[in-house]
């Protein structure tokens, strides 16, 4: 009799699943409400989406475009550079006015920061000068340019550059093109050579 009350009670396995049955069904139902209140906003954030697609797309084309044409002033640019002007990168050593070459050129601080500063240079009465402004008060960085050697510098984070040594400092300078940095090399030994052709031999003697 035991084995049969335990047999009848089986119906509480079907009841058991029964409920669980309800609940899952009552789970899906609460999300189902719970996702279909947010479908108005779903649909509008995907508009946005596709609104952001299409602008990032323009952006896209557009900062392509502008690469292109930076591109193109910089071919540009390395055109110029190349085909520059010989008669402006020419110096004169028995120039009237003394001034064998001037120009803009880059001059690297003795600092600790080593900043570089755009400056206005000449060579004239065997000197090397330069001013901030062209009506600036000259500043002398070689005396005599007979004590001086000048080489160009390629170990260097920029080109271009050349420096000119005398026995009390260094002046490294950058020229802003090959052809330019070789005239003025150029322009620094022809003064070299002339400051010691028009100066007896006696005079370095003593």
């Amino acid at each position: 009799q035991i084995n049969v009350l335990q047999a009848k009670k089986k119906f509480e396995i079907l009841d058991a699943m029964l409920s669980f049955m309800h609940a899952q069904y009552t789970f899906f139902q609460q999300g189902y409400s719970l996702l279909h209140e947010l479908d108005p906003y779903m649909k509008k954030l995907a508009t946005e989406l596709d609104q952001l697609v299409i602008d990032s797309a323009v952006e896209k084309r557009e900062m392509e475009h502008k690469h292109a044409l930076i591109q193109q002033r910089v071919i540009s640019f390395c055109l110029q550079d190349f085909s520059y002007d010989d008669s402006k990168v020419e110096f004169n050593v028995d120039a009237p006015n003394g001034v064998v070459m001037e120009g803009y050129l880059f001059k690297r601080a003795s600092n600790a920061f080593k900043t570089w500063n755009r400056r206005w240079f000449s060579i004239q009465n065997s000197q090397l000068v330069y001013q901030k402004k062209l009506k600036d008060v000259l500043t002398v960085v070689v005396e005599d340019l007979r004590l001086c050697t000048v080489k160009p510098c390629e170990d260097i984070e920029r080109r271009f550059c050349f420096e000119v040594v005398s026995p009390t400092k260094s002046c490294m300078l950058q020229a802003d093109s090959e052809k330019l940095r070789q005239a003025w090399i150029q322009a620094v030994q022809a003064s070299i050579a002339s400051a010691y052709r028009e100066s007896p031999d006696s005079y370095y003697i003593e």
